[in-house]
């Protein structure tokens, strides 16, 4: 190890680490299957391999090239990984991680995912309000968030909204350190972080992680990955695992990295970034020749030939996980991991306690909905684009309609026939402006996983909250101003019984097709493939409404679609709304006759009428709709893949 010239980095000085979590792990193996095409055979891919190690309250950093393993080995430490293909032991202060382990520590995403309507006080108030325990007094977790903003240097912009992408907030540096702050509210011993420096600035970068480094001084075990670190930020690390094609190939303190490559004969010159040297050193694509292995597999350089770069990369990592599994920092590894696992076997063999003790929600299910929609509505009310476009669009529809159609005349023929395609048209708006309901939960997707996974809430707090606060509220004002102008301007029977169906009629058609949207954005990652969906189910639908082919006349296999099609239940109950007891005029040799031309039309149609069950059936059929989608998109959400 006594290579002349070989360096020690100095770290930070400050510096003593208060105590705090030791989280190790022992013989990690991680394999996926992948398939090239849907229906071909699997092939096992090995993503990590015989990883053993220990980290320590302080920074620690997972190195290693594109595709090495990093954010793999940090997801699996956290308890972010599918357990499928997954094994060896992971500790936490010598216990087992317990099954929620996830909920009990912070981790924070390599993309900023916050609601950027909010400010950074309401984002951080909202994590203490969900993550603190229910008994916590709300003047203790506004201390709480006022603390974590001074640690993080965010005082300055706490009554600042975050921003979205149409709207200007925050910096770019300030939002990663408020998307830290989510997770610092709770306090966890273990924070997690997965490229905390990705799409930031040199400077941002580096002030991001002196926080970090002055955060764990507290005792906090910081644990993240990072591809390519400038010399400024890699001295702040305490300790680090550098990773090559998932396999270890150095853990130890930061600063005897090094001093490790220059004992197996790769030398780091004065002026050279160590993070660089030893990235281009695995990789085979640094200038410096080995000193000891001349010519051998692990000589500098690279091939022409991609697939020979792939086997020489592959290759150089195993010869370089051996030297590491050769050398004394290795040694010092499996004598400290091997300590810690020899006292958890002694506990679980004599019967003592060896798992951690886990953790529900911190908060109850009502109290969950209550933050949730209070958070929905704020959302809502800031970002009114969509509601005042939605209300716009109805009332233009409704002036379009209502001049179509104006005072619709009570004639046999006209007066039918009009009155059947102003209803039609009414169910085939309230399909299509529903659309915007797809975003709903594809716009939020990233957010709910995060939040679920971590604990914020329970799946169902989160999809009655914007059933509730959302989805019904945006839907009702336009459909009441819509169902004003058309009744009226087309001359509607005048009833106000026959209005309140009507609206009741039009307001469940709305909701189903709501409900159908959210079904679709929660079974669909992307946009455009719910909305191809969403399309095949109303075209179904209007196919089986009974306006454009007879019900009776359709070929019986198929015959069992039109229960549920929503569009022929509304169109049902708006017919039988209209039509039932009403006379309409029919002109014979200069005489106008009265006649009940729309309750003969309900019999052509094969439309049951004369009791209020006829009439009311359509509305139950109508809510069941919309029941029906509404678990299927409870059950998708559910279903969500939200580990990697």
């Amino acid at each position: 190890m006594s290579i002349l010239g070989a360096r020690k980095i100095n770290v930070m000085e400050s510096d003593t680490i208060a105590e705090g979590s030791v989280i190790s792990f022992h013989d990690i193996n991680y394999v996926v299957e992948t398939r090239k095409f849907p229906f071909s055979k699997p092939t096992k891919k090995v993503v990590l391999e015989n990883m053993t190690g220990c980290f320590k309250p302080g920074l620690n950093a997972i190195l290693g090239p594109t595709g090495g393993g990093k954010s793999s080995l940090l997801d699996v430490l956290a308890g972010r990984k599918e357990k499928t293909g997954l094994t060896g032991n992971i500790l936490i202060d010598g216990l087992e991680q317990p099954d929620n382990f996830k909920c009990m520590s912070g981790y924070v995403v390599q993309d900023d995912i916050i609601m950027g309507t909010l400010t950074v006080r309401e984002n951080l108030m909202f994590s203490a309000n969900l993550r603190l325990p229910k008994t916590t007094p709300d003047k203790q977790k506004a201390e709480r968030v006022n603390g974590v903003m001074e640690d993080l240097n965010i005082t300055h912009v706490a009554d600042s909204k975050v921003g979205t992408q149409f709207t200007r907030g925050i910096s770019g540096g300030e939002r990663k350190r408020t998307n830290i702050g989510m997770e610092l509210i709770v306090n966890s011993s273990i924070l997690f972080l997965d490229e905390p420096t990705t799409g930031l600035d040199a400077s941002t970068a580096n002030t991001v992680l002196e926080l970090l480094h002055n955060i764990s001084r507290k005792g906090k075990t910081i644990i993240f990955s990072i591809h390519q670190p400038r010399f400024s930020i890699f001295k702040l690390f305490d300790r680090m695992m550098l990773l090559s094609k998932g396999l270890p190939v150095y853990h130890g303190p930061s600063s005897e990295a090094a001093l490790y490559f220059a004992d197996i004969g790769y030398q780091c010159e004065p002026m050279n970034n160590p993070p660089d040297f030893f990235l281009d050193v695995i990789i085979g694509d640094s200038t410096t020749v080995s000193s000891v292995e001349n010519g051998s597999a692990v000589a500098s350089g690279t091939s022409k030939d991609p697939e020979a770069v792939t086997v020489d990369y592959r290759a150089r990592s195993i010869i370089f996980n051996n030297k590491y599994l050769n050398s004394t920092w290795a040694q010092k590894v499996r004598e400290e991991t091997s300590d810690i696992f020899t006292e958890y076997k002694k506990k679980k063999d004599s019967g003592q306690k060896t798992k951690l003790q886990s953790i529900d929600f911190a908060t109850g299910f009502l109290t969950q909905i209550y933050y949730l929609s209070q958070r929905a509505l704020k959302n809502v009310v800031r970002d009114l684009a969509a509601a005042v476009m939605q209300m716009v669009v109805m009332t233009i529809f409704a002036l379009l309609i209502g001049a179509i159609f104006f005072d619709l005349p009570k004639d046999e023929v006209k007066g039918v026939q009009n009155r059947v395609g102003a209803f039609f048209f009414f169910v085939m708006t309230q399909a299509f402006i529903n659309f915007s309901a797809i975003e709903i939960f594809i716009r939020e997707r990233v957010i709910f996983q995060h939040e679920n996974v971590s604990g914020f809430y329970r799946t169902s707090s989160y999809f009655l909250s914007k059933v509730f606060c959302d989805l019904l509220p945006l839907r009702a004002l336009p459909l009441i101003v819509f169902a004003l102008i058309v009744y009226y301007m087309l001359g509607l029977e005048d009833t106000a019984g026959k209005f309140f169906f009507f609206l009741l009629t039009l307001y469940l058609t709305s909701v189903s097709c709501c409900a159908i949207c959210l079904a679709m954005s929660a079974t669909f990652e992307t946009l455009a493939i719910a909305n191809i969906a969403t399309s095949l189910i109303f075209v179904i639908m209007t196919l089986f409404s009974g306006m454009l082919a007879n019900i009776e006349s359709i070929a019986d296999w198929l015959e069992w679609l039109k229960y549920f099609s929503l569009m022929r239940f509304c169109l049902q109950g708006l017919l039988i709304n209209e039509f039932e007891g009403q006379y309409y005029t029919k002109n014979e040799n200069g005489t106008d006759v009265l006649t009940k031309a729309g309750e003969s039309y309900l019999k052509e149609q094969e439309i049951d009428f004369g009791t209020d069950w006829n009439r009311w059936v359509n509305i139950v059929a109508l809510a069941s709709i919309s029941v029906g989608y509404f678990t299927i998109g409870y059950i998708q959400l559910r279903r969500m893949k939200k580990l990697k």
